[in-house]
């Protein structure tokens, strides 16, 4: 193993938002379970403002929001002048003398009729345009951030440490990367919408005042009063989304518990009962829902039914109190309905932000979490697994009790050994702190004397392989579920872990060879058939060590002892750790640990063991097993 340097780089890549995040420290597992289930039971801050969140969001798309708000403004005032041109027209064709009055911008009520009407064919035109620029550029803008936070929420979860990742419900990540991204993408469009409906509505008073600056005034002032007046509403909405939002996570989470138990369900009848679990869920998130959409078409339908007493009262006050030209009134009246139709759209829109802004900072709150844990790679290059040593390594999952503790043993590049002892003796522990997925609390684990925090990390993935006792299956071919997403894998390295692994003249047998697409479930392959593809797809880049979590626990015996057969073919050329409860299993093995309460009680080959160790000699009995 050399001591070359390379050069890390923890920040994810394809995320535009990722370098907000600064990299910390790697939480301790007690923390990080303690986080885990806070964030599962109450996510969000609830005293955030809205805003906050929000440029949190469109951190770095400002120059597309300034587009969008350019083009809008424009556009209102295009629509304004447009407006009142129509006003005007259409009071000149009724006969109406308008000669003297102030009912148009920019000096336009001094041209002709037919002057006026290319004006306004003028402006339709310069209208669409706008429009065209606005609305290419919003869609440019929730794409490009649909796109970065799918990448980046993503890989911010699977760049975690795995403490994290085994942490938290496989249902809530998916939750997160769908629900929680559906809901965000929405907000984006939300956000984009009131951006271009406020400008507009801002161009539109502007024009109102340039006419007629006391009405117009009057009318905007009880316009602010009504929105602020409705403002309480919008915050019980965000309460209402906070709790709906945490309702769906429960949801998810039991549904995606009863697919993953679905046979054993049926088996024992249960259906209904399970039914029952999922139907309390949806009604508690259902009752959150009906109360949010309530206030929603409440609040629209309060705002314009009060703007237009508003606009009827400013008409009864011009009326009573000032003497305005028809022209002028008609125009103000034109352009304030306009506006009122834009305005109702903007109050129901941040209603329903409120909505929106929970799953917001849910899902930011989540990445920052995967975040803070991603542990840093190394700067070794690991050219080859040496000598492997642990000293008086220890490891703990609460920070209390002991899941490991004072392992000490050393291992031989090439041996072959055996795991063993009961359950919950740390095994499994044991071989994740051995695939550096988890870290020792206490102690040491080294690779020729260097810490195996220090090795690289491409480097490291690229010497170890691990088959796990669950082997699982995605919806592709058997040649890419082989590959396992290493594009550099050649047809040719497939076909040869196959026959390593005894599983390439089966594999020729199925419909379409190597091309036969497989269910994500495994399709029509055996358990035996889908263990043996999980052991080709470790054995594909040849790896130095090799680690197996009970490789035969559910096999028949031919499967089986196919399996013993590629273990005794691989001993001597990588170094082997397997776990397993069949002792038929670690024939193959030079030395076997025992394992018991966290501690390793004993490590020697069989003849030791059998001599010297209770368990071994227990175990021998009941598998009436003599080597």
């Amino acid at each position: 193993m050399s001591t070359q340097s390379a050069q890390s780089d923890s920040t994810p890549t394809g995320s535009a938002e990722a370098a907000e995040f600064e990299e910390a420290a790697v939480l301790p597992p007690a923390v990080i379970a303690s986080t885990a289930e806070q964030l599962f039971q109450d996510p969000t801050d609830k005293n955030v403002p809205m805003l906050p969140t929000l440029r949190m969001l469109f951190k770095g798309e400002y120059p597309s929001l300034v587009v969008m708000a350019t083009t809008a403004f424009l556009g209102g005032v295009c629509e304004a002048t447009l407006l009142l041109l129509i006003a005007n027209l259409a009071l000149s064709i009724g006969g109406g003398d308008l000669s003297g009055q102030k009912s148009l911008m920019f000096g336009l009520d001094q041209l002709p009729i037919r002057t006026l009407f290319l004006v306004a064919i003028l402006l339709t035109t310069v209208r669409l345009g706008l429009q065209y620029i606005a609305s290419r550029s919003g869609a440019r803008l929730t794409s490009r951030l649909t796109q970065n936070l799918r990448n980046g929420t993503f890989e911010d979860f699977i760049g975690a440490s795995w403490e994290v990742q085994s942490a938290i419900p496989e249902a809530a990540v998916q939750d997160l990367l769908q629900r929680h991204l559906a809901k965000t993408q929405a907000a984006v469009i939300s956000v984009g919408m009131l951006m271009s409906s406020g400008f507009m509505v801002l161009a539109l008073l502007m024009s109102a005042f340039a006419v007629d600056a006391r009405a117009s005034g009057a009318i905007v002032i009880f316009g602010g009063f009504l929105f602020m007046g409705l403002r309480p509403m919008t915050i019980k909405a965000k309460r209402l989304g906070r709790q709906q939002m945490q309702q769906g996570v429960i949801y998810s989470v039991q549904s995606r518990e009863a697919i993953d138990l679905s046979l054993e369900i049926r088996a024992f009848g249960v259906s209904t009962d399970v039914a029952d679990r999922l139907d309390k869920s949806t009604r508690s998130e259902i009752a959150s829902l009906y109360k949010a959409q309530l206030m929603a078409r409440m609040v629209t339908g309060i705002y314009t039914s009060a703007a237009v007493l508003i606009i009827l009262a400013a008409l009864v006050a011009m009326d009573a109190f000032l003497d305005q030209p028809l022209a002028a009134v008609g125009a103000i009246v034109v352009v304030l309905v306009r506006a009122l139709n834009q305005t109702s759209g903007i109050q129901a829109g941040y209603h329903g932000l409120g909505d929106l802004v929970p799953y917001i900072q849910r899902l930011f709150a989540e990445r920052q979490f995967f975040r803070d844990s991603r542990p840093p790679s190394g700067s070794v290059h690991l050219e080859s697994i040496g000598k492997i040593e642990f000293t008086d390594a220890g490891y703990s999952y609460d920070g209390v009790h002991d899941a490991l503790q004072g392992v000490s043993f050393t291992v031989e590049p090439g041996e072959a050994v055996g795991i063993i002892g009961p359950s919950g003796s740390g095994k499994s522990t044991l071989i994740q702190l051995l695939l550096r997925l988890r870290h020792a609390s206490t102690g040491t684990y080294q690779l020729d004397g260097v810490p195996v925090g220090d090795i690289e990390d491409q480097s490291w993935f690229s010497m170890i392989a691990f088959v796990p006792q669950d082997s699982r299956i995605y919806d592709d071919t058997v040649a890419n579920n082989i590959r396992f997403f290493r594009p550099g894998v050649s047809d040719e390295q497939i076909m040869e872990a196959a026959r390593r692994a005894h599983v390439h003249e089966e594999i020729l047998a199925m419909p379409d060879g190597y091309d036969t697409v497989l269910g994500s479930r495994g399709g029509s392959l055996s358990g035996g058939q889908r263990q043996r593809v999980a052991i080709a797809r470790a054995l594909v880049r040849r790896p130095a060590m090799l680690v197996l979590d009970e490789p035969t626990s559910a096999l028949d015996m031919q499967s089986e002892s196919l399996v013993h057969e590629t273990l005794n073919e691989l001993k001597g050329s990588v170094t082997l750790f397997v776990i397993a409860h069949r002792l038929s299993t670690l024939n193959s093995c030079d030395r076997i640990m025992v394992m018991d309460h966290g501690k390793l009680q004993a490590f020697g080959d069989r003849t030791d063991l059998e001599s010297n160790n209770a368990f071994y000699k227990e175990a021998l009995a009941l598998s009436r097993i003599r080597t």
